[in-house]
């Protein structure tokens, strides 16, 4: 006997079985469609890159996380941590080509040595969509519209995209007194202020950060202003009238909800948010995150504008803007609510054998379905019973079951039988067809 191997797949790693794969590969499609309507073009990069791109560019803490290793010529190579970075380097190797701006979209694959824990895996799917070689805010308006179409078009009611803008952040810690040494960490706390509330952001600030007790309440004053859109705007312009960057935010903020209004945009998926920092240091103008409130389920989106980044690849100055929204935690929401029913089986039909004799006239059934576009299964084993055959039709959950027997034979027909209500019809094969196709 042939010695057994033991088989256990990675901790951290899945295997997908058809309905998985069935729910993400609707998201996926979902989302491929409203991209390209916006006029996003897909690219994909390979699964390994050279490290050089990745090291020293995402922080300790990130690149704690790489596989990297080297290959059999010697190269330092890693599995790619995001797809921003390879989009990077793409745009860089190839900038005399690209039009610009450059609209693309990635859904692809990316690997991280996490923990493994719930929610957190080593394989997941990233999606990501960025215009390149644009530093007009319109496309900042535009992501966030398209992402709105593709949230609603997936099937979500209750959500909402929390928007700011990082320069007005700089300039209400420059009104506040806080050094730009500090913003990094003083934003790290104050995007925790829906989680944690007022008192612990402020305790953060003091204990943690370092920031002092007056600094850090002129800070929470400001960020947690209420009103209106418009009339929060307002408040902070004669707050803020002597901070040119805080102003200048304010500006750009303006031009994204002008847009909305001009289309008529649905003010309840969307908001002005003055403490939304988003936790990446390298944006550098709006920032948004979409949050699903329904079942709060929080982010399933991180986007903003990252004006620098680029350009550390290509050599010169190159503005960007996107996100990426997370296939899996949107798919996970979408089993558990059970908003998108799909069986496992993709087959409409089973063709059964009545015995070895007749197993070409089966054949020639299944042949005619399947060219009219009906997924259909043709039994394999003819020598076995036709009440197993059933069976496995059920277990399948396979709708319909042909039966042809001597008798349907000799009159030219078949049994057409409904799995669900036991009901049997004799006939022929174009009124299967015209059945099945409905």
């Amino acid at each position: 006997m042939v010695n057994k191997i033991k088989v256990q797949k990675l901790a951290g790693f899945r295997d997908y079985f058809a309905e998985d794969v069935k729910v993400r590969e609707h998201v996926i499609n979902i989302f491929k469609k409203v991209f390209e309507k916006y006029g996003y073009e897909p690219l994909e990069t390979p699964a390994l890159e050279n490290s050089n791109i990745f090291v020293g560019e995402l922080g300790d803490e990130a690149e704690k996380l790489f596989y990297k290793f080297k290959d059999n010529g010697g190269r330092d190579v890693m599995l790619k941590y995001d797809v921003m970075t390879p989009m990077c380097r793409v745009v860089a190797e190839n900038i005399n080509n690209i039009i610009f701006p450059y609209k693309r979209y990635q859904i692809q694959s990316v690997w991280r040595s996490e923990k493994p824990q719930k929610g957190r895996f080593r394989e997941f799917t990233q999606c990501d969509a960025d215009t390149i070689g644009s530093s007009s805010v319109i496309c900042d308006a535009e992501f966030i519209q398209m992402g709105i179409e593709a949230l609603t078009n997936i099937g979500f009611k209750e959500f909402r995209v929390n928007i700011n803008n990082r320069k007005l952040l700089s300039g209400i810690i420059q009104f506040a007194g806080a050094t730009e040494k500090e913003f990094i960490l003083i934003c790290i706390s104050i995007d925790k202020l829906p989680k944690i509330g007022r008192d612990n952001v402020k305790k953060e600030l003091i204990e943690k950060r370092k920031i002092s007790s007056e600094v850090a309440e002129k800070i929470l004053d400001v960020i947690t202003l209420t009103g209106e859109t418009n009339e929060l705007l307002e408040k902070l312009k004669k707050q803020l009238n002597n901070i040119p960057i805080a102003m200048e935010a304010i500006d750009e903020l303006e031009t994204i909800f002008n847009y909305f209004k001009t289309i008529k945009l649905n003010e309840k998926f969307y908001r002005f948010t003055p403490f939304i920092a988003r936790g990446l240091a390298y944006y550098t103008g709006p920032v948004w995150e979409f949050e699903i409130l329904e079942g709060e389920v929080g982010s399933v989106a991180g986007c903003g504008r990252y004006d620098n980044i680029i350009g550390k690849f290509a050599g010169r100055e190159i503005a960007a803007t996107g996100g990426s929204f997370g296939i899996e935690r949107l798919v996970e929401v979408i089993k558990s609510r059970k908003m998108i029913n799909f069986s496992a089986n993709s087959a409409k039909s089973l063709v059964t054998v009545f015995n070895t004799d007749l197993f070409n006239n089966s054949l020639i059934i299944a042949d005619q379905l399947r060219k009219n576009n009906i997924s259909t299964i043709l039994y394999p084993v003819p020598t076995e019973r036709l009440d197993k055959q059933l069976k496995y039709a059920n277990k399948k959950n396979i709708p319909y079951v042909i039966i042809i027997g001597p008798e349907e034979v000799a009159n030219k027909t078949v049994v057409l039988k409904d799995m669900k209500t036991g009901e049997q019809k004799k006939l022929t094969v174009e009124e299967v067809i015209d059945q099945l196709s409905l």
